[in-house]
């Protein structure tokens, strides 16, 4: 399948604005970022969050959160496959997979859309869900723009990512609300401090985790 030249002339000239970054500090800082939609950091993300919600008895909330991951990223190589796009010329992070759609910001809106939401729908504080919300959106921004400034793909390919990741996030949040109409999940329920060190604990897990695989994975390509 073809890419309309308007938009690889686009894609080309930010590209071409990217290389002059390449040598500055703001890449290990990105290269930080964009590690948290790895390949590892988000299996062990939808690990932490379907145990925390085993863990609290609401099983149901794995069904939309698999449908959201697992079916974004499925549909997500199906596309590169499809389309059969390489990668711009100058990326600095080594990558043998097709360029579009980026999978990273895939998985920032389906995977971190959907975590952002449950937080938001257990949370009974209206002024920490808008926290919540803005936060998730400057994160989900953040990694997307991390795979543009590191040239690992092209701009189109993170939108492209956006409108599938956001089509799976739609689709895993109305099954998920579908379960909680039939009574399956309870979101008006208490947090013992247990409950609450297993989030934090999980985040802290995830974050530590993030920076061990971009230290000996991805920051020693930068040398």
């Amino acid at each position: 399948m073809a890419i309309p030249n308007h938009i690889i002339t686009i894609d080309h000239f930010v590209s071409m604005q990217m290389n002059s970054l390449q040598d500055s500090n703001v890449v290990r800082f990105f290269v930080l970022i964009t590690s948290l939609a790895s390949t590892p950091i988000y299996v062990l993300m939808v690990f932490f969050a379907a145990v925390n919600c085993w863990v609290k008895r609401q099983r149901y909330v794995i069904v939309g959160l698999l449908i959201a991951t697992l079916g974004s990223t499925t549909f997500t190589s199906l596309m590169k496959y499809l389309f059969q796009r390489e990668r711009p010329a100058n990326n600095i992070l080594s990558v043998q997979t097709y360029s579009f759609p980026s999978g990273h910001a895939t998985t920032a809106m389906a995977l971190y859309g959907f975590i952002a939401y449950l937080l938001i729908r257990f949370s009974q504080n209206f002024t920490q869900k808008i926290r919540i919300f803005t936060m998730a959106i400057l994160f989900i921004m953040l990694i997307g723009l991390s795979r543009v400034v590191l040239n690992q793909h092209y701009l189109s390919d993170v939108l492209g990512g956006y409108l599938v990741g956001g089509f799976w996030l739609t689709l895993g949040i109305s099954i998920t609300e579908g379960l909680s109409s039939k009574n399956k999940i309870t979101w008006n329920i208490e947090w013992s401090n247990f409950h609450i060190y297993m989030v934090w604990l999980s985040g802290f897990g995830v974050l530590v985790s993030t920076l061990i695989y971009a230290k000996i994975y991805q920051l020693p390509i930068l040398s």
